[in-house]
Protein backbone atom coordinates (compact mmCIF):
# COMPACT_ATOMS: atom_id res chain seq x y z
CA UNK A 1 0.00 0.00 0.00
CA UNK A 2 1.34 3.21 -0.94
CA UNK A 3 0.34 7.32 -0.89
CA UNK A 4 -0.86 8.83 -4.27
CA UNK A 5 1.96 11.34 -4.87
CA UNK A 6 -0.19 14.68 -6.50
CA UNK A 7 2.82 16.44 -7.14
CA UNK A 8 6.81 15.80 -8.06
CA UNK A 9 8.88 16.63 -5.34
CA UNK A 10 10.83 20.59 -6.26
CA UNK A 11 13.25 20.53 -3.84
CA UNK A 12 15.25 18.31 -1.32
CA UNK A 13 15.97 20.30 1.76
CA UNK A 14 19.03 18.18 4.03
CA UNK A 15 18.78 17.92 7.24
CA UNK A 16 22.01 19.43 7.80
CA UNK A 17 21.82 20.30 11.16
CA UNK A 18 19.14 17.52 12.66
CA UNK A 19 20.94 14.41 11.41
CA UNK A 20 24.02 14.88 14.15
CA UNK A 21 21.58 16.88 16.46
CA UNK A 22 19.04 13.36 16.49
CA UNK A 23 21.78 11.12 16.92
CA UNK A 24 23.26 12.69 19.79
CA UNK A 25 19.81 13.51 21.19
CA UNK A 26 19.41 9.73 21.27
CA UNK A 27 22.34 9.17 23.53
CA UNK A 28 20.68 11.01 26.56
CA UNK A 29 17.63 9.99 28.95
CA UNK A 30 15.32 12.91 27.89
CA UNK A 31 16.58 14.05 24.73
CA UNK A 32 15.93 18.22 23.92
CA UNK A 33 15.57 18.22 19.70
CA UNK A 34 16.98 21.60 18.84
CA UNK A 35 14.53 22.85 16.87
CA UNK A 36 12.24 19.98 16.40
CA UNK A 37 8.59 20.15 17.23
CA UNK A 38 8.03 16.15 16.65
CA UNK A 39 4.67 16.60 18.60
CA UNK A 40 1.89 17.73 19.84
CA UNK A 41 3.12 19.24 22.54
CA UNK A 42 6.70 19.75 20.87
CA UNK A 43 8.34 16.98 23.03
CA UNK A 44 8.43 13.75 24.55
CA UNK A 45 6.74 15.57 28.08
CA UNK A 46 4.16 17.75 26.04
CA UNK A 47 5.32 20.54 27.81
CA UNK A 48 5.57 22.97 25.07
CA UNK A 49 9.30 23.91 26.01
CA UNK A 50 11.63 24.41 23.39
CA UNK A 51 15.55 25.18 23.53
CA UNK A 52 14.92 27.34 20.38
CA UNK A 53 14.33 31.37 21.14
CA UNK A 54 11.26 32.76 19.08
CA UNK A 55 10.54 35.28 17.14
CA UNK A 56 10.09 38.80 19.36
CA UNK A 57 7.80 40.51 16.91
CA UNK A 58 4.71 39.68 14.49
CA UNK A 59 6.24 39.75 11.66
CA UNK A 60 5.79 36.95 9.21
CA UNK A 61 9.00 35.65 7.60
CA UNK A 62 6.42 34.34 5.03
CA UNK A 63 3.00 33.08 5.03
CA UNK A 64 -0.09 31.20 2.85
CA UNK A 65 -0.26 27.60 2.05
CA UNK A 66 -3.10 24.68 0.26
CA UNK A 67 -6.43 25.92 1.45
CA UNK A 68 -7.95 23.90 4.06
CA UNK A 69 -11.44 23.50 6.24
CA UNK A 70 -9.46 23.33 9.39
CA UNK A 71 -6.67 24.14 10.90
CA UNK A 72 -4.17 20.76 12.05
CA UNK A 73 -0.89 20.20 13.65
CA UNK A 74 1.71 21.35 12.37
CA UNK A 75 5.32 19.66 13.21
CA UNK A 76 8.81 20.35 11.87
CA UNK A 77 12.12 18.36 12.05
CA UNK A 78 15.47 20.37 10.73
CA UNK A 79 14.29 23.06 8.24
CA UNK A 80 11.13 21.78 6.82
CA UNK A 81 6.86 21.41 8.16
CA UNK A 82 4.77 18.88 7.68
CA UNK A 83 0.67 18.95 7.99
CA UNK A 84 -2.21 18.20 7.26
CA UNK A 85 -4.56 20.38 4.50
CA UNK A 86 -8.03 19.14 3.87
CA UNK A 87 -9.87 20.83 1.06
CA UNK A 88 -13.17 19.25 1.83
CA UNK A 89 -14.91 17.41 4.05
CA UNK A 90 -14.28 13.44 3.71
CA UNK A 91 -17.34 12.41 2.51
CA UNK A 92 -17.54 14.92 -0.29
CA UNK A 93 -13.92 13.83 -1.48
CA UNK A 94 -11.98 11.19 -0.10
CA UNK A 95 -8.62 12.50 -1.91
CA UNK A 96 -8.45 16.08 -1.34
CA UNK A 97 -7.05 15.70 1.88
CA UNK A 98 -2.89 16.11 1.74
CA UNK A 99 -0.04 15.43 4.02
CA UNK A 100 2.03 18.52 3.27
CA UNK A 101 5.87 19.24 3.60
CA UNK A 102 6.74 22.60 3.40
CA UNK A 103 10.38 24.97 3.26
CA UNK A 104 10.26 26.47 6.43
CA UNK A 105 13.16 28.81 4.99
CA UNK A 106 10.64 30.19 2.56
CA UNK A 107 7.24 28.65 2.82
CA UNK A 108 7.65 26.62 -0.63
CA UNK A 109 5.65 23.57 -0.44
CA UNK A 110 7.84 20.68 -1.03
CA UNK A 111 5.35 17.72 -1.84
CA UNK A 112 2.26 16.56 -0.94
CA UNK A 113 0.77 13.35 -0.68
CA UNK A 114 -2.74 11.71 0.14
CA UNK A 115 -2.76 8.78 2.70
CA UNK A 116 -4.87 5.89 0.54
CA UNK A 117 -8.42 6.05 1.76
CA UNK A 118 -10.35 2.53 2.41
CA UNK A 119 -14.25 2.75 3.55
CA UNK A 120 -14.59 4.54 6.74
CA UNK A 121 -11.91 5.81 6.83
CA UNK A 122 -11.24 9.52 8.54
CA UNK A 123 -9.53 12.89 8.02
CA UNK A 124 -5.63 12.26 7.77
CA UNK A 125 -3.87 13.28 10.73
CA UNK A 126 -0.16 14.25 11.90
CA UNK A 127 1.28 12.01 14.47
CA UNK A 128 4.56 13.19 14.72
CA UNK A 129 7.90 13.56 12.92
CA UNK A 130 11.32 12.08 13.85
CA UNK A 131 14.50 10.81 12.27
CA UNK A 132 13.09 11.51 8.73
CA UNK A 133 9.92 9.68 9.17
CA UNK A 134 6.72 11.76 9.07
CA UNK A 135 3.85 9.68 10.69
CA UNK A 136 0.42 9.97 9.80
CA UNK A 137 -2.80 7.62 9.74
CA UNK A 138 -6.57 8.17 8.70
CA UNK A 139 -8.03 7.20 11.71
CA UNK A 140 -9.50 9.74 14.33
CA UNK A 141 -12.87 10.39 14.82
CA UNK A 142 -12.83 9.63 18.22
CA UNK A 143 -12.16 6.41 18.44
CA UNK A 144 -14.43 5.30 16.24
CA UNK A 145 -12.17 4.80 13.43
CA UNK A 146 -9.61 2.52 13.18
CA UNK A 147 -6.70 2.76 10.83
CA UNK A 148 -3.05 2.06 9.61
CA UNK A 149 0.03 4.00 10.67
CA UNK A 150 2.04 5.43 7.91
CA UNK A 151 5.86 6.22 7.94
CA UNK A 152 6.49 8.39 4.72
CA UNK A 153 9.81 9.73 3.88
CA UNK A 154 10.54 13.34 4.89
CA UNK A 155 12.42 13.89 1.55
CA UNK A 156 10.19 12.99 -0.93
CA UNK A 157 6.47 11.60 0.72
CA UNK A 158 7.28 7.98 -0.55
CA UNK A 159 6.07 5.52 2.02
CA UNK A 160 8.60 3.93 4.60
CA UNK A 161 5.71 1.11 5.72
CA UNK A 162 2.61 0.93 6.61
CA UNK A 163 1.66 -0.73 10.64
CA UNK A 164 1.21 -4.20 10.49
CA UNK A 165 -1.76 -3.48 13.22
CA UNK A 166 -4.36 -1.01 12.96
CA UNK A 167 -4.76 1.83 15.61
CA UNK A 168 -7.93 3.99 16.34
CA UNK A 169 -6.13 7.48 17.98
CA UNK A 170 -6.11 10.49 16.63
CA UNK A 171 -5.08 14.29 15.99
CA UNK A 172 -6.24 15.40 19.56
CA UNK A 173 -4.60 12.30 21.05
CA UNK A 174 -1.37 12.54 19.67
CA UNK A 175 1.57 10.43 20.22
CA UNK A 176 5.03 11.03 21.69
CA UNK A 177 8.46 9.32 21.44
CA UNK A 178 10.69 6.64 22.72
CA UNK A 179 14.31 7.40 23.46
CA UNK A 180 14.73 4.95 19.99
CA UNK A 181 12.77 7.11 18.21
CA UNK A 182 9.82 4.34 18.19
CA UNK A 183 5.94 5.71 18.60
CA UNK A 184 4.19 5.57 21.53
CA UNK A 185 0.38 5.79 20.55
CA UNK A 186 -2.51 5.84 23.60
CA UNK A 187 -5.90 6.40 22.24
CA UNK A 188 -9.48 5.75 24.11
CA UNK A 189 -8.57 2.01 25.22
CA UNK A 190 -5.29 1.50 24.33
CA UNK A 191 -1.42 2.29 23.76
CA UNK A 192 0.63 0.96 21.54
CA UNK A 193 4.39 0.95 21.37
CA UNK A 194 5.15 0.75 17.48
CA UNK A 195 8.93 0.06 15.84
CA UNK A 196 10.10 3.28 14.16
CA UNK A 197 12.25 0.98 11.69
CA UNK A 198 9.38 -1.39 10.08
CA UNK A 199 5.93 -0.40 11.97
CA UNK A 200 5.63 -3.47 13.82
CA UNK A 201 4.11 -3.61 17.35
CA UNK A 202 6.82 -3.95 20.48
CA UNK A 203 3.58 -3.78 22.65
CA UNK A 204 0.31 -3.54 23.39
CA UNK A 205 -1.49 -2.63 26.45
CA UNK A 206 -5.31 -2.31 27.49
CA UNK A 207 -5.98 1.08 29.62
CA UNK A 208 -9.52 2.98 30.54
CA UNK A 209 -9.47 6.14 29.00
CA UNK A 210 -11.96 8.41 30.07
CA UNK A 211 -13.36 10.12 26.68
CA UNK A 212 -12.70 9.33 23.39
CA UNK A 213 -10.33 12.47 22.49
CA UNK A 214 -7.03 13.94 23.90
CA UNK A 215 -6.35 10.62 25.02
CA UNK A 216 -2.39 10.32 24.64
CA UNK A 217 0.16 10.32 27.04
CA UNK A 218 3.43 11.77 28.23
CA UNK A 219 6.96 10.18 28.65
CA UNK A 220 9.75 10.88 30.96
CA UNK A 221 12.65 8.61 30.33
CA UNK A 222 11.16 5.32 30.67
CA UNK A 223 7.90 6.20 32.43
CA UNK A 224 4.63 6.61 29.87
CA UNK A 225 1.66 8.40 31.62
CA UNK A 226 -2.07 8.23 30.71
CA UNK A 227 -4.85 9.73 32.57
CA UNK A 228 -7.70 7.07 33.51
CA UNK A 229 -11.47 6.89 34.95
CA UNK A 230 -11.46 4.98 38.37
CA UNK A 231 -14.54 4.49 39.96
CA UNK A 232 -15.47 8.64 41.16
CA UNK A 233 -12.51 9.68 38.82
CA UNK A 234 -9.22 9.70 37.33
CA UNK A 235 -6.09 8.39 37.80
CA UNK A 236 -2.72 8.84 36.37
CA UNK A 237 -1.12 5.55 35.81
CA UNK A 238 2.48 4.90 34.51
CA UNK A 239 3.29 2.39 32.27
CA UNK A 240 6.79 1.06 31.24
CA UNK A 241 7.93 1.99 28.01
CA UNK A 242 10.18 -0.88 27.32
CA UNK A 243 7.78 -3.44 28.24
CA UNK A 244 4.49 -2.08 28.40
CA UNK A 245 3.89 -3.33 31.81
CA UNK A 246 1.43 -1.22 33.71
CA UNK A 247 3.43 -0.02 36.90
CA UNK A 248 1.57 2.02 39.62
CA UNK A 249 -0.97 4.56 39.88
CA UNK A 250 -1.97 8.32 41.37
CA UNK A 251 -4.35 8.73 44.01
CA UNK A 252 -7.96 9.26 42.69
CA UNK A 253 -8.44 12.93 41.45
CA UNK A 254 -12.55 13.34 41.95
CA UNK A 255 -14.81 13.86 38.84
CA UNK A 256 -16.52 12.53 35.72
CA UNK A 257 -15.16 13.44 32.61
CA UNK A 258 -11.99 14.31 30.98
CA UNK A 259 -10.20 15.49 27.59
CA UNK A 260 -6.85 16.53 28.65
CA UNK A 261 -3.89 14.47 28.37
CA UNK A 262 -1.17 15.13 31.12
CA UNK A 263 2.22 16.45 30.72
CA UNK A 264 5.52 16.53 32.64
CA UNK A 265 8.16 18.94 33.51
CA UNK A 266 12.27 18.71 32.76
CA UNK A 267 12.35 17.74 36.49
CA UNK A 268 9.95 14.43 36.42
CA UNK A 269 6.69 16.30 38.19
CA UNK A 270 3.67 15.10 36.01
CA UNK A 271 0.89 17.78 35.50
CA UNK A 272 -2.96 17.61 34.95
CA UNK A 273 -5.53 19.31 34.11
CA UNK A 274 -8.33 17.37 35.78
CA UNK A 275 -11.08 19.62 34.64
CA UNK A 276 -15.15 18.99 33.32
CA UNK A 277 -16.52 23.02 34.00
CA UNK A 278 -17.27 22.06 37.19
CA UNK A 279 -15.68 24.10 40.01
CA UNK A 280 -16.02 21.74 42.76
CA UNK A 281 -13.90 18.90 40.83
CA UNK A 282 -11.92 20.96 38.58
CA UNK A 283 -8.05 21.53 39.73
CA UNK A 284 -4.56 21.45 37.69
CA UNK A 285 -2.54 18.27 39.63
CA UNK A 286 1.18 17.66 40.41
CA UNK A 287 2.37 14.70 41.54
CA UNK A 288 6.00 13.48 41.84
CA UNK A 289 6.69 10.11 40.91
CA UNK A 290 9.51 7.92 42.89
CA UNK A 291 9.11 5.27 40.46
CA UNK A 292 7.27 3.25 42.87
CA UNK A 293 4.37 5.65 43.64
CA UNK A 294 2.68 8.61 42.80
CA UNK A 295 2.63 11.56 45.90
CA UNK A 296 0.36 14.74 44.98
CA UNK A 297 2.59 17.84 45.42
CA UNK A 298 -0.21 20.16 45.41
CA UNK A 299 -3.30 21.19 43.82
CA UNK A 300 -4.74 23.90 42.68
CA UNK A 301 -8.30 25.77 41.27
CA UNK A 302 -8.63 24.38 37.63
CA UNK A 303 -10.09 25.35 34.92
CA UNK A 304 -12.37 23.27 32.70
CA UNK A 305 -12.04 22.65 28.66
CA UNK A 306 -11.04 20.46 26.72
CA UNK A 307 -8.23 19.34 24.10
CA UNK A 308 -5.95 21.73 26.21
CA UNK A 309 -2.14 21.44 26.62
CA UNK A 310 -0.21 23.53 28.75
CA UNK A 311 3.66 24.44 29.01
CA UNK A 312 6.58 24.77 31.57
CA UNK A 313 8.80 27.27 31.44
CA UNK A 314 12.89 26.82 31.26
CA UNK A 315 12.43 28.22 35.07
CA UNK A 316 10.55 25.31 35.98
CA UNK A 317 7.42 27.98 35.85
CA UNK A 318 4.35 26.28 34.91
CA UNK A 319 1.74 28.36 32.68
CA UNK A 320 -2.10 27.25 32.47
CA UNK A 321 -5.13 29.11 32.00
CA UNK A 322 -7.09 30.00 34.92
CA UNK A 323 -10.40 31.79 35.21
CA UNK A 324 -10.64 34.96 37.16
CA UNK A 325 -12.52 37.34 36.13
CA UNK A 326 -12.32 36.48 32.74
CA UNK A 327 -9.96 33.86 31.14
CA UNK A 328 -6.40 34.53 31.90
CA UNK A 329 -2.66 33.05 31.57
CA UNK A 330 -1.44 32.31 35.04
CA UNK A 331 2.20 31.52 35.72
CA UNK A 332 2.45 28.87 38.75
CA UNK A 333 5.20 28.88 41.19
CA UNK A 334 6.27 24.93 40.60
CA UNK A 335 6.82 24.39 44.26
CA UNK A 336 3.51 25.04 45.33
CA UNK A 337 1.16 25.81 42.28
CA UNK A 338 0.81 29.42 44.11
CA UNK A 339 -0.41 31.83 41.16
CA UNK A 340 3.33 34.21 40.33
CA UNK A 341 1.47 36.33 37.27
CA UNK A 342 -1.21 36.49 35.25
CA UNK A 343 -2.20 38.24 31.99
CA UNK A 344 -5.18 40.33 31.03
CA UNK A 345 -8.13 38.53 29.79
CA UNK A 346 -8.06 36.59 26.71
CA UNK A 347 -10.58 37.08 24.27
CA UNK A 348 -12.48 34.17 22.60
CA UNK A 349 -10.80 31.44 24.78
CA UNK A 350 -11.71 28.47 24.04
CA UNK A 351 -8.14 26.21 24.68
CA UNK A 352 -4.82 26.58 25.00
CA UNK A 353 -2.31 25.84 23.02
CA UNK A 354 1.44 26.64 24.44
CA UNK A 355 4.72 27.20 23.03
CA UNK A 356 7.74 28.28 25.57
CA UNK A 357 11.11 29.28 23.74
CA UNK A 358 14.94 29.35 25.83
CA UNK A 359 14.17 33.00 26.60
CA UNK A 360 11.54 32.09 28.68
CA UNK A 361 8.62 34.18 25.92
CA UNK A 362 5.61 32.03 25.91
CA UNK A 363 3.40 31.41 22.50
CA UNK A 364 -0.29 30.81 23.23
CA UNK A 365 -3.02 30.03 20.69
CA UNK A 366 -6.93 30.27 22.44
CA UNK A 367 -7.60 27.49 19.72
CA UNK A 368 -11.16 29.77 18.82
CA UNK A 369 -13.15 29.68 15.64
CA UNK A 370 -13.87 33.03 14.59
CA UNK A 371 -12.34 35.06 17.56
CA UNK A 372 -9.12 32.39 16.97
CA UNK A 373 -6.11 34.73 18.10
CA UNK A 374 -2.27 33.89 18.82
CA UNK A 375 -0.52 35.52 21.56
CA UNK A 376 3.03 36.40 22.75
CA UNK A 377 4.16 37.06 26.54
CA UNK A 378 6.93 37.80 28.43
CA UNK A 379 7.83 35.27 30.78
CA UNK A 380 6.08 37.37 33.81
CA UNK A 381 2.96 37.34 31.17
CA UNK A 382 3.53 40.72 29.68
CA UNK A 383 1.69 40.72 26.39
CA UNK A 384 4.04 41.74 23.90
CA UNK A 385 1.83 41.15 21.12
CA UNK A 386 -0.82 39.37 19.22
CA UNK A 387 -2.72 38.46 16.05
CA UNK A 388 -6.00 37.12 14.93
CA UNK A 389 -5.41 33.63 13.25
CA UNK A 390 -9.23 33.01 12.70
CA UNK A 391 -10.70 28.62 13.45
CA UNK A 392 -6.83 28.18 14.75
CA UNK A 393 -8.01 24.88 16.37
CA UNK A 394 -4.67 22.76 16.69
CA UNK A 395 -2.83 24.52 14.03
CA UNK A 396 -0.13 25.39 16.23
CA UNK A 397 2.26 27.72 17.85
CA UNK A 398 4.83 24.95 17.23
CA UNK A 399 8.34 26.54 17.68
CA UNK A 400 10.71 25.18 14.84
CA UNK A 401 14.43 25.30 13.86
CA UNK A 402 16.60 29.01 13.86
CA UNK A 403 13.33 30.07 16.00
CA UNK A 404 10.62 29.99 13.34
CA UNK A 405 7.20 30.28 15.01
CA UNK A 406 4.67 28.72 13.05
CA UNK A 407 0.76 28.70 12.83
CA UNK A 408 -2.08 27.19 11.08
CA UNK A 409 -5.74 28.35 10.27
CA UNK A 410 -7.57 27.70 7.72
CA UNK A 411 -8.28 28.65 3.76
CA UNK A 412 -4.23 29.49 2.97
CA UNK A 413 -3.84 31.14 6.24
CA UNK A 414 -0.38 29.38 6.94
CA UNK A 415 2.40 31.61 8.34
CA UNK A 416 5.96 31.49 9.97
CA UNK A 417 7.19 34.19 12.00
CA UNK A 418 10.77 34.80 13.18
CA UNK A 419 13.59 37.31 14.29
CA UNK A 420 15.72 38.32 11.46
CA UNK A 421 18.57 38.06 14.38
CA UNK A 422 16.92 34.52 15.46
CA UNK A 423 20.53 32.76 14.85
CA UNK A 424 22.00 35.54 16.43
CA UNK A 425 21.40 35.70 20.35
CA UNK A 426 23.05 34.08 23.22
CA UNK A 427 21.39 30.15 23.47
CA UNK A 428 20.88 28.43 26.48
CA UNK A 429 18.63 25.56 27.65
CA UNK A 430 17.33 24.18 30.88
CA UNK A 431 19.17 20.55 30.87
CA UNK A 432 17.76 17.66 32.22
CA UNK A 433 16.73 17.29 36.29
CA UNK A 434 19.38 14.56 36.91
CA UNK A 435 21.88 15.53 34.25
CA UNK A 436 25.20 16.66 34.29
CA UNK A 437 25.09 19.82 32.33
CA UNK A 438 23.01 22.42 34.57
CA UNK A 439 23.36 25.54 31.89
CA UNK A 440 25.07 26.06 29.15
CA UNK A 441 25.44 29.73 26.93
CA UNK A 442 27.91 31.56 24.56
CA UNK A 443 28.60 35.05 24.40
CA UNK A 444 29.01 37.82 23.07
CA UNK A 445 26.78 36.29 20.26
CA UNK A 446 27.48 37.64 17.83
CA UNK A 447 31.06 37.84 18.07
CA UNK A 448 33.99 39.15 16.22
CA UNK A 449 37.26 37.82 17.45
CA UNK A 450 36.12 35.59 20.80
CA UNK A 451 33.49 34.16 22.16
CA UNK A 452 32.93 32.72 25.57
CA UNK A 453 31.01 29.62 26.42
CA UNK A 454 29.85 29.26 29.83
CA UNK A 455 28.56 26.06 31.28
CA UNK A 456 28.03 24.66 34.87
CA UNK A 457 28.43 21.30 35.83
CA UNK A 458 26.40 19.37 38.37
CA UNK A 459 29.40 16.92 39.45
CA UNK A 460 32.96 17.02 38.23
CA UNK A 461 33.99 14.55 35.25
CA UNK A 462 34.64 14.52 31.85
CA UNK A 463 33.87 16.99 29.25
CA UNK A 464 33.92 17.18 25.44
CA UNK A 465 33.49 20.91 23.96
CA UNK A 466 33.46 20.82 20.17
CA UNK A 467 32.73 23.29 17.41
CA UNK A 468 30.93 22.53 14.43
CA UNK A 469 30.32 24.28 10.82
CA UNK A 470 26.34 24.51 9.70
CA UNK A 471 27.09 20.77 8.26
CA UNK A 472 27.60 19.09 11.30
CA UNK A 473 31.08 18.66 10.78
CA UNK A 474 33.45 18.87 13.97
CA UNK A 475 36.33 21.50 12.85
CA UNK A 476 37.40 22.64 16.87
CA UNK A 477 38.20 19.95 19.50
CA UNK A 478 38.27 23.07 22.56
CA UNK A 479 38.24 20.04 25.40
CA UNK A 480 38.40 16.65 24.32
CA UNK A 481 37.19 14.38 27.26
CA UNK A 482 38.73 16.85 29.87
CA UNK A 483 38.40 16.41 33.47
CA UNK A 484 36.89 19.49 35.12
CA UNK A 485 35.35 20.20 37.99
CA UNK A 486 32.08 20.69 39.70
CA UNK A 487 30.34 24.24 39.07
CA UNK A 488 30.18 27.18 36.38
CA UNK A 489 33.24 27.54 33.99
CA UNK A 490 34.25 29.05 30.75
CA UNK A 491 35.99 27.84 27.35
CA UNK A 492 37.11 30.79 25.01
CA UNK A 493 37.07 30.18 21.21
CA UNK A 494 38.91 32.51 18.88
CA UNK A 495 36.82 31.83 15.79
CA UNK A 496 39.49 29.42 14.65
CA UNK A 497 39.20 25.64 13.31
CA UNK A 498 41.92 22.69 14.08
CA UNK A 499 44.33 24.18 12.13
CA UNK A 500 44.11 27.59 14.21
CA UNK A 501 43.31 29.33 11.09
CA UNK A 502 40.38 31.96 11.28
CA UNK A 503 37.14 30.43 10.10
CA UNK A 504 35.10 32.28 7.63
CA UNK A 505 31.77 34.61 8.92
CA UNK A 506 28.81 32.32 9.66
CA UNK A 507 26.67 29.97 11.82
CA UNK A 508 28.43 27.46 13.95
CA UNK A 509 27.39 25.34 16.80
CA UNK A 510 28.95 23.86 19.96
CA UNK A 511 28.24 20.71 21.70
CA UNK A 512 29.05 19.91 25.36
CA UNK A 513 29.28 15.96 26.44
CA UNK A 514 29.46 15.59 30.32
CA UNK A 515 28.17 12.68 32.15
CA UNK A 516 25.99 11.21 29.20
CA UNK A 517 24.07 14.51 29.12
CA UNK A 518 24.62 16.68 26.12
CA UNK A 519 23.77 19.93 25.20
CA UNK A 520 24.26 22.07 21.82
CA UNK A 521 23.81 25.87 21.04
CA UNK A 522 24.39 28.31 18.29
CA UNK A 523 27.11 31.15 17.82
CA UNK A 524 27.62 33.46 14.96
CA UNK A 525 30.75 34.63 13.95
CA UNK A 526 30.50 38.27 12.44
CA UNK A 527 33.12 40.31 9.53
Amino acid sequence: MSVLRVRPVSHRVPLLLGSWMLALAAAVAQPALAGDWSNSGGNAGRNGLSDEVGPVAAEPAWSGGRTSLIAWLPVTEGGRMFTVRQERWPHQQPNDAYVVATDLADGRELWAVVLPHQTGDWTPWIAGVRDGKVYCSRSGNGASVWAVLYALDADDGSTVWVSEDMQNAGAYDGVVFAENGDLLVASFRDIWRIAAADGRTVWHAARVGSVSGSCGGARFGNAFYVADSAPGGHILVRYDVETGARLHESPLMPGFTLQNTPMVGPDGTVYLNRAQNNASVDFYYAFTDDGTQFTQKWRVGGFGGAFSEYGIGPDGSVYVVIDIEGHRLARLDPADGRIVDKSGVLSGYTAAHIAVDADGKVYLSNSAFSTGRLYSFDADLTLRWDVPVTNINIGGPALAENGTLVVCGVGTDVRAYRSEDAAAVAWSAPSRADGAIRFVAAGPNPFVDATGIRFDLARPGPVTLEILDAGGRRIRTLLGDEQRSAGEQAVSWHGDGSSRAPVPAGVYYYRIVAGGDARCGRVVRSR
